[in-house]
């Protein structure tokens, strides 16, 4: 078990960048045929940053149970790089439902991976600091856990976070789930802007609420949900130039028979949504996508799947898509299998017993894969979320790690 203690991290001594990184020095590795993992590493499950204990709502699972002395460093449900090479992962709402995750605290780790490649690393990751999420000017209209309390920590009960992203001026905006709302952050994580609901892009005045809406749940103008069940933003991507975002939901809207997903143009510099859409049409075996980045202003990478682990013959995919026409379904055409990922080098390690999809073709094995990078025109990051302790995709005794691997692709992306 890992126990660390951090302090809140203010950003601004750090160089930041977008997803999009030409800098990054990928040279080393030759060129490939098939996309290939060329970098792994992995946090431990079972790592803990200060913090209140947590998990008393929470049975636990393989072989950890509650109380957590602390609070898990766990769910990465979305991750930005920053310029230093290390990452931002933020944790999603804890421990799955809002009922069950009112002691876990929002925050976004700053990690730093020893990538095992083909010639040098450890594979191991090291949690530096944190950012905690928080509410202290009182900007969030409907009651939070925290609310008499003077930072107004938010927890898992409040909010559950799925995407982020940091623009030019070193803020960052988040995609929740609950509501679903954006939500604006400054560098340091303290609230700059009421959560921003979605509107229905085809009746005017409405608003797109979910059954976890909190003005739903307290009966306040109520409205009734078209979001389903844990099918609001989970993927955001920011445009390359840095003016628009495009949160993009889990699932169908409720009543849908089209298996199409609803993306939303939101303007940055306006704090509003643009009016223009566009939709993702799921391929037959999928259930939901993972996230959502750009590389340039009209294309994109989603990560599609379905809803099973620890199978090697599971639906998990990374999709290129293309904008068009708003109303109209993006274009789309296959980019990885991460089920069947080149691993010439064996860069997963000694496998224990009871691993799968280690050898010299590498899975990716998870229920949730919710977090893709764009290093660079041929790189890509890609990182787990492992619902702590409850998902067991690499093994099936085991709690998952949170596993974060890098693909070369055989064929530039732009």
């Amino acid at each position: 078990m890992k126990k660390i203690a951090y302090s809140v991290l203010a950003l601004g001594v750090l160089a930041l960048t977008a997803c999009n990184d030409d800098d990054n020095d990928f040279s080393f590795e030759p060129s490939v045929t098939v996309p290939t993992l060329v970098s792994f590493a992995k946090l431990d499950v079972e790592t803990y940053a200060a913090g209140p204990n947590s998990g008393a709502f929470v049975k636990g699972a393989n072989g950890i149970f509650p109380p957590f002395k602390g609070q898990p460093v766990q769910g990465f449900s979305g991750a930005v790089k920053n310029g230093d090479g290390t990452y931002m992962v933020m944790a999603d709402n804890g421990f799955g439902t809002q009922d069950n995750s009112s002691d876990f605290l929002l925050r976004v780790y700053q990690v730093k991976s020893d990538f095992r490649t083909k010639s040098v690393g450890s594979a191991k990751v090291q949690v530096m600091s944190f950012i905690q999420l928080r509410d202290p000017n009182k900007l969030i209209p409907f009651t939070i856990i925290n609310q008499n309390s003077t930072d107004r920590l938010l927890t898992g009960a409040d909010f559950d976070p799925e995407s982020i992203q940091r623009t030019a001026d070193g803020t960052y905006w988040i995609g929740d789930e609950f509501g679903p709302y954006l939500l604006h952050f400054d560098k340091d994580g303290i609230l700059l802007d009421a959560p921003i609901a979605l509107p229905h892009p085809l009746k005017a005045g409405v608003e797109l609420r979910s059954p976890q809406n909190q003005f739903n749940k307290a009966n306040i103008n109520y409205v009734e949900p078209l979001v389903q069940q844990s099918g609001g933003f989970e993927g955001m991507a920011l445009s390359k130039d840095g003016q628009y975002l495009y949160p993009l939901l889990e699932k169908p809207l409720k009543g849908e028979t089209t298996q199409q997903l609803l993306i939303s143009q939101f303007d940055v510099k306006k704090k509003a949504y643009t009016g223009r859409y566009y939709y993702f049409t799921l391929n037959a075996k999928a259930t939901n996508i993972g996230d959502f980045q750009m590389f340039d202003d009209k294309s994109g990478i989603i990560i599609e799947r379905d809803a099973s682990q620890n199978k090697l013959d599971g639906y998990k995919k990374l999709i290129q898509i293309e904008l068009g026409d708003s109303g109209k379904a993006v274009k789309r055409s296959d980019l990885v299998d991460l089920m069947n990922i080149a691993n010439p080098n064996n860069l997963y390690g000694t496998a224990r017993d009871g691993d799968i999809g280690t050898a010299t073709t590498f899975a990716f094995p998870f229920e949730t894969i919710e977090d893709v990078i764009i290093e660079n025109k041929n790189t890509l990051t890609v990182l787990n979320d492992n619902n702590f302790p409850g998902s067991s995709g690499r093994n099936a005794k085991r709690a998952d790690d949170n596993e974060i691997i890098q693909i070369k692709l055989p064929k530039a992306l732009y």
